[in-house]
């Protein structure tokens, strides 16, 4: 029986922005072969909007919850900042469709002058999974979100980079794909978001991005996962 190694991590930047990641880390099994048990990726297509950038590759559940994201443009605050959560959530905790520890889910929904700082965290402390995952059980054990439920919405008065804006918590919980590793995945969630005007995330590394942060939008940005 594989030993599974079970951690929490916490991170805090300006204050707020925190998120527990628990995630199995340590298996001590052989690797299953799984080469020619999984499927082919199928490329899902979303309806892009010029708010929220679509993700990449999406999974069939990540690429709905872009949807419905653009379904909400122009909707009342409380539809969009649910559907910006269940979409950073989706995207953020799913490591099936990425393709290394630094292809980090979510990134434009979260403050973009906190990017480079939360994707440090998750590259050491969630992603670092990524490719022992991939070594020892398969691409099929990877984590894959398939529903996100969202209870006790509530308007709140958030502080972020010492300004307070208007915004939302609630609760969430995480269903995924059945896998090896489903046990030690992350289920539930006091989540925290705000509305703000930013920019796009735009990473100044990649010099070949024909990305651009364009102006500053009326956007939800999520501050806290615990």
């Amino acid at each position: 029986m594989n030993a599974i190694c079970k951690y929490t991590r916490a991170f805090v930047l300006a204050g707020l922005l925190a998120f527990a990641m628990p995630l199995s880390a340590c298996s001590s099994g052989k690797q299953a072969d799984r080469e020619n048990t999984e499927e082919k990726a199928v490329k899902y297509t979303v309806k892009e909007n010029d708010t929220y950038w679509a993700p990449e590759d999406p999974t069939q559940y990540i690429a709905k919850t872009y949807d419905d994201v653009t379904a909400t443009l122009g909707a009342a605050d409380q539809k969009q900042a649910e559907a910006v959560a269940k979409a950073f959530l989706a995207d953020f905790f799913t490591l099936s469709n990425k393709d290394n520890d630094g292809d980090i889910g979510g990134l434009d929904y979260i403050p973009s002058a906190s990017v480079e700082a939360f994707s440090e965290y998750a590259k050491y402390y969630y992603y670092n999974n990524y490719a022992q995952i991939l070594t020892n059980e398969g691409k099929a054990a990877l984590p894959q979100v398939v529903n996100v439920k969202l209870t006790d919405v509530a308007p709140a008065k958030v502080s972020y980079l010492d300004k307070e804006y208007d915004g939302y918590t609630m609760n969430a919980a995480m269903e995924y794909a059945d896998s090896s590793e489903a046990s030690n995945f992350k289920t539930n969630a006091k989540c925290t978001m705000i509305k703000m005007k930013d920019v796009h995330y735009v990473p100044g590394s990649d010099v070949t991005s024909t990305k651009e942060a364009g102006e500053p939008k009326d956007v939800y940005r999520m501050i806290a996962v615990e």
